[in-house]
């Protein structure tokens, strides 16, 4: 596995010294693919596994290249999904110790690769969709309210019980409006019940 991952530094040091605006993750997966590059054929397009294990394997290999740029202050790496290209080093010394990097560590840890099976990656995305929908759904819900994340669910009922009293239909409210209410007061009770 350890030629495997500096066979992929090497292209990619290559592909992103010829590239300085760099590219998508998914460009660069597509990079990595024209150069026959081990891991990267279409067969790991097939399954949620063989996804997870495309990206995870593409952003070790980009953190460990990044740190040896940055030790032979060569050159940075700013690495995201939505955008990965080389940088100029920038030696800023500083009495603060280096920020923790959560993503990075992640990612340098390959056990996080070898021990992720199907099960455990379909957990994950059903997790990050919870979440996506979650916090979207709140804050629908909560601008119907008229608030904001984040709020206590106490402010979010008290907030409910005064509105409901303008627009209730009973006390010369509109219906449509009422209906809103009650949806955002649903989504945000199951929400706020849940945490």
């Amino acid at each position: 596995m350890k030629d495997v991952i500096e066979g992929i530094q090497a292209v990619l040091g290559e592909i992103l010294d010829a590239h300085p605006a760099g590219f998508t993750e998914h460009e660069l997966l597509k990079k990595l693919a024209e150069h026959e590059v081990s891991l990267f054929g279409e067969e790991y397009f097939n399954s949620p596994l063989g996804l997870f294990q495309r990206h995870f394997l593409l952003f070790h290999c980009l953190y460990v290249l990044r740190d040896k740029l940055r030790a032979a202050q060569r050159s940075d790496l700013e690495i995201h999904c939505l955008g990965i290209r080389q940088i100029a080093y920038r030696n800023t010394p500083s009495d603060h110790p280096a920020q923790f990097d959560p993503l990075a560590a992640y990612y340098l840890e390959l056990d996080n690769f070898t021990n992720t099976d199907e099960q455990e990656v379909l957990r994950l995305l059903n997790d990050f969709w919870k979440r996506f929908s979650g916090d979207e759904q709140r804050d629908k819900a909560l601008a119907v309210m008229g608030l904001a994340h984040p709020v206590s669910y106490p402010e979010i009922r008290q907030q409910y019980r005064r509105l409901a009293m303008q627009c209730h239909p009973d006390r010369g409210g509109e219906l449509a409006q009422f209906q809103r209410l009650e949806w955002s007061m649903g989504i945000l009770r199951v929400l706020y019940r849940a945490n």
